[in-house]
């Protein structure tokens, strides 16, 4: 309650600092209004960082044109303004364009709704087109950092445009924003991530949107059903207390009817409700394995999964199965779904982590994660994370910390050696330690120094919430042992940090001591011939095999080297070699420029992968691993494919890097 409290005060502070700093520009006369304009913008990003700051900026909004607040500056007149700009000013690193350009949608907001009765120069009509325009083209932004260039920027920047643009959607509220907005949410959904705060935050400013707006969207309704109740007993009921004393009187034709309808719809948009986890603990209580499958719409494997584990199954629906852990129905059933079970070590580490008592730092960091209900256990929120994991390893992502490597390492192990990952997690929650091996020695992660991070952002899922500071460190440590062999470090590394199944061929095109680009055609024709089914014999990939790529923005523009894993290379539906790969980032669909969109669905993805033609993927690669056992024609590479990469290469993250045609000793 103190925590409560202390934010409200936070924003009625900072909404009254920014009504005495708005005074301050109408005081002052035109050509000393600019002295005390950028003190407004700065409070402005502040406030609208904070719950209900958006709310609390937009009533001051009818006094910023009459004070002033615009003169002198490109925002000076709305009529002027063009939506499509205003992507780049709400994407800046610029306290003071973020915060003017924010307090600029606002004033075209109280012209859309009336509160700014009269305008000169725009109407209501108008303002809100030009407000659709930008959430529409910003969509991205409401959903909070999904990208490597967004991830560089101020986290109190993202908060306060995120922040802006959700109450901008829910006070607009027209169909065709409505469009946009569900249609973003639901590509997010087809990823399944693990975490989905940012999308119930999206949805619960889609329920705002439905309760002011005079028309209906199926869309919207659908997953709004989705979150507070999919069927009328849920939605209806008047708390989740009461729902389950009525679950308590229905036979089992009734129950298996509302079941039914529960998983049917979380296996459309991925979204579960309170009430789901009340329906399937109801099951459990009743020992009907026929109706848990139900309510976890499972398929064959499944249902095969949930018979032979029914004890076990029983026992993490029993304690990692709650409302405020709703989630975990879905994890669930995914991992049931993946018969992962079946994998000797994976039931009993399941039973082995169900008994464990966590090292008290791990409970103090389990209660940092994002939506803590504290009366679930620290050690049943590990469970339900654990089984979100195993369920949807692709679903991992690393929030807003530079692990890259760490999330790839937990998204690959829950693929390829779910064991280990189980002893991982037991240790980590246990001792609070984690410990490897690097080339003979023993690097235990309580005995290292820093890693990459140095503040964890904890809006993580509760696995990575408890292994990524360890790996981190593990990871660092590894780097500062092979530093001095004048290679990229990723050849010793990846095996060493991700398992046996790394490959052992290494390929970079990046000199280490020079950051010079060498024998980039070589490093192309290599890649074809270990992965591309038309060079290499057909073969297809057993294992995700780690890769590095050149991080670009929207404008190709170089932003760092970044880690993904190529899940697999194969034709897609329309007969084009696609790679398909896995991007720890929070959203795998990204403008990378030059006409590069990573793709998430409607080519055969997966959820959860990313993919691009092989010759767009190419051109960003700069280190991947390969089996030297099983390598095509380097030679019948052509050359029309190797100069579309090399050209795409060249004028994009290699722009700016010295080109050397042969390896240089």
């Amino acid at each position: 309650m103190t925590a409560d409290v202390s934010t409200a005060e936070q924003t009625e502070r900072l909404t009254r600092d920014l009504r005495e700093a708005i005074g301050k520009v109408a005081e002052s006369r035109p050509f000393a209004k600019a002295l005390h304009q950028g003190r407004v913008f700065e409070l402005a990003v502040r406030l609208l960082k904070e719950p209900g700051g958006a709310e609390a900026a937009y009533t001051l909004a009818p006094e910023l044109e009459s004070a002033g607040v615009f003169y002198g500056g490109d925002w000076q007149l709305p009529e002027h303004l063009v939506p499509e700009l205003a992507r780049g000013s709400l994407r800046s690193e610029e306290a003071f364009t973020v915060g003017v350009e924010a307090l600029s949608e606002l004033r075209m907001l109280a012209i859309a709704r009336g509160r700014i009765e009269s305008h000169p120069s725009m109407t209501a009509d108008d303002a809100t087109a030009f407000l659709e325009s930008v959430i529409s083209s910003n969509i991205d932004l409401l959903m909070g950092a999904s990208s490597e260039a967004e991830r560089k920027r101020s986290r109190n920047l993202r908060e306060a445009v995120a922040g802006l643009l959700r109450f901008t959607a829910a006070e607009l509220g027209s169909d065709s924003l409505l469009d946009s907005v569900v249609g973003e949410v639901e590509r997010i959904l087809e990823q399944r991530p693990l975490l989905v705060n940012r999308v119930l935050r999206m949805v619960q400013s889609i329920q705002g949107v439905l309760r002011h707006g005079e028309h209906r969207h199926a869309g919207a309704e659908r997953l709004v059903r989705a979150i507070n109740g999919p069927t009328d007993r849920s939605a209806g009921a008047t708390s989740i207390d009461a729902y389950r004393e009525e679950l308590e009187t229905l036979d089992g034709d009734a129950l298996k009817s509302e079941a039914r309808a529960m998983g049917e719809s979380m296996e459309q948009t991925g979204l579960v409700c309170p009430a789901h986890a009340v329906l399937l603990r109801e099951a459990a209580r009743r020992l009907d394995v026929d109706l848990l499958a139900t309510a976890l719409s499972l398929d064959g494997v499944g249902r095969d999964s949930l018979a032979a584990y029914q004890q076990l199954c029983m026992l993490l629906i029993e304690r990692a199965v709650t409302p405020s852990t709703a989630e975990a129905v879905y994890n669930l059933a995914t991992m049931l779904e993946r018969g992962i079970l079946f994998f000797p070590p994976v039931a009993p580490g399941l039973w082995r982590l169900a008994g464990l008592e966590l090292h008290p730092d791990v409970v103090a960091l389990l209660n940092q994660g994002p939506g803590v209900d504290n009366r679930v256990p620290p050690l049943d929120r590990l469970l339900a994370g654990t089984l979100g994991v195993l369920g949807h390893p692709l679903g991992v992502g690393q929030g807003d910390n530079p692990t890259c490597q760490s999330a790839r390492a937990i998204c690959l192990w829950a693929q390829s050696d779910p064991g280990f990952l189980l002893e991982l997690i037991t240790w980590a929650g246990r001792d609070n330690e984690v410990d490897m091996h690097f080339e003979g020695a023993l690097l235990q992660s309580s005995q290292l120094g820093s890693g990459l991070v140095e503040d964890l952002h904890t809006e993580l899922d509760a696995v990575s919430l408890v292994l990524v500071p360890h790996l981190d460190r593990i990871y660092m440590e590894m780097g500062r042992r092979i530093a001095g062999r004048e290679e990229d470090g990723h050849r010793w590394i990846n095996p060493e940090f991700h398992g046996w199944w790394v490959h052992r061929g290494f390929a970079t095109t990046i000199q280490y001591s020079t950051g010079a680009v060498i024998d980039f055609a070589g490093f192309v024709r290599l890649f074809h011939a270990a992965y591309h089914p038309g060079y290499n014999g057909g073969r297809t990939l057993i294992y995700p095999q780690p890769a590095g790529i050149a991080a670009t923005d929207n404008k190709g523009v170089f932003l760092g080297w970044h880690a993904v894993a190529i899940q697999r290379v194969t034709i897609d539906p329309a007969g084009e070699i696609r790679v398909y790969f896995y991007n720890p980032n929070n959203d795998g669909r990204q403008d990378w420029g030059q006409g590069i969109v990573t793709a998430t669905s409607g080519n055969g993805e997966a959820p959860g992968e990313s993919s691009l033609p092989f010759d767009e993927f190419a051109s960003r690669l700069y280190v991947f691993h390969y089996n030297a056992r099983e390598i095509g024609d380097i030679a019948a590479v052509s050359e029309e494919a190797l100069g579309r990469i090399t050209e795409l290469a060249r004028g994009s993250w290699g722009a700016d890097r010295a080109w050397h045609d042969v390896v240089i000793a």
